[in-house]
């Protein structure tokens, strides 16, 4: 199959109706886009190719319906995010969308029929803004790490930081960064962190890996010291269960003459359901030390309402899958007020992830989301490059 403009966005259109297939494929090429569309199974598996950057489906279909379609694209690790569209219902695309992000596809949005072009343009265009990303940040997802190879990576300081700026939403300055780790591999060139993070937690290098974040992470952090930020440190669940960690931290804050505060340390929602008992008197601790602690991915995981007024968090970070559908997706757009609005109750301030789009900003910013991150802003960046762009 021949495409003709080289980096040019391919969208592959999957409808069982032909006249609707044709109709999605026409309007993305009148859109800019090089469409081909498809109208039953044998004509997807013969059309398939890993050239197409998106491919559009349809839920209900005869012969192979589009949660096949999604364990299709999973088996055969296509790089393509996709759209799903169906007439039918909502909550049917939204757990589809559910199901595609949990086999890492991404999922641009979804599309209701009957829709517009306009509608389609929107949702396209989300994929282009996510092209731009340089390679180099969107790292290899294929290459398979060793044991062996991350704790020679870990010495040889293979490992870096790059930085998530946070924007306090009314005043549009950055307020905080998030420090995201990520390795460099010396053959295998730049490894995803979907990829090592879980081979650190199953090997037991995840606390050699979180001693190196926290350091380098407030080693920066001393140096924009003239900045009024906050540094967020994302924390494994598996390295939150040493009595230690509190006094370690404070330790570490005093020998870079950091105050405490300035630092907030993330844990995922679902890390909470393992051993409360332990994480409460850690976190706790951690809090009394004037550290901040943040619940990162919210809405994601199964933790209780009573967890959450009983362990001690000051901040509640709303997942991205919920934040980049707020505008196209009645659910998640009620999860999100939901979260919101919860957050705000508990008196915890809210950190929305994912923002991409100047429409999403301004909802969240009226209302009262404080804090936000996402492309629209900024992607994940060098301390040299944060530094040039948003701090001098």
């Amino acid at each position: 199959m021949h495409f003709s403009k080289p980096g040019q966005v391919n969208v592959l259109i999957i409808d069982d109706e032909a006249d609707m297939s044709e109709f999605v494929a026409d309007a993305a090429s009148a859109l800019g886009y090089t469409a081909i569309s498809v109208s039953d199974a044998d004509e997807f598996v013969r059309a398939y190719s890993t050239a197409f950057d998106v491919i559009i489906l349809d839920l209900f279909m005869p012969k192979l319906d589009g949660i096949e379609i999604i364990r299709f694209l999973h088996e055969n690790r296509s790089g393509a995010s996709i759209i799903l569209m169906s007439g039918k219902d909502k909550s049917i695309l939204h757990s589809a969308s559910e199901l595609a992000a949990e086999r890492n596809i991404e999922v641009l949005g979804v599309l209701e029929k009957p829709f517009t072009i306009d509608q389609l343009e929107v949702i396209l265009g989300k994929f282009t803004v996510r092209k731009r990303v340089p390679n180099d940040e969107q790292g290899s997802i294929s290459a398979a790490p060793t044991v062996e190879g991350m704790r020679r990576g870990i010495a040889n300081r293979e490992f870096f930081l790059v930085y998530q700026p946070q924007f306090d939403l009314k005043t549009g300055k950055v307020s905080g960064v998030e420090a995201l780790v990520r390795w460099q591999h010396p053959t295998r060139g730049l490894i995803h962190p979907a990829l090592f993070i879980p081979l650190a937690e199953e090997s037991g290098l995840i606390n050699k890996l979180t001693e190196f974040v926290l350091e380098e992470a407030m080693s920066q952090l001393k140096r924009w010291q003239a900045h009024d930020i906050t540094m967020s440190i994302n924390v494994s669940p598996t390295t939150v269960v040493d009595l230690d960690m509190p006094e370690r931290l404070d330790a570490l804050t005093k020998a870079h003459d950091i105050d405490p505060h300035k630092i907030v340390i993330e844990l995922t929602e679902t890390a909470l359901m393992e051993n409360v008992g332990l994480y409460m008197d850690i976190l706790t601790r951690l809090r009394m030390k004037n550290f901040n602690l943040s619940i990162d991915d919210f809405g994601t995981g199964y933790s209780s309402m009573q967890q959450l007024v009983r362990v001690p968090f000051n901040e509640l970070k709303v997942d991205q899958s919920f934040i980049r559908q707020v505008m196209n997706d009645a659910e998640c757009r009620a999860v999100a007020q939901m979260s919101i609005s919860l957050a705000h109750g508990l008196n915890m301030k809210v950190v929305a992830e994912g923002i991409e789009d100047q429409e999403t900003y301004d909802w969240l910013k009226e209302l009262g989301c404080e804090l936000g991150q996402g492309f629209l802003m900024s992607r994940p960046i060098s301390a040299e490059e944060l530094e040039m762009r948003f701090l001098s």
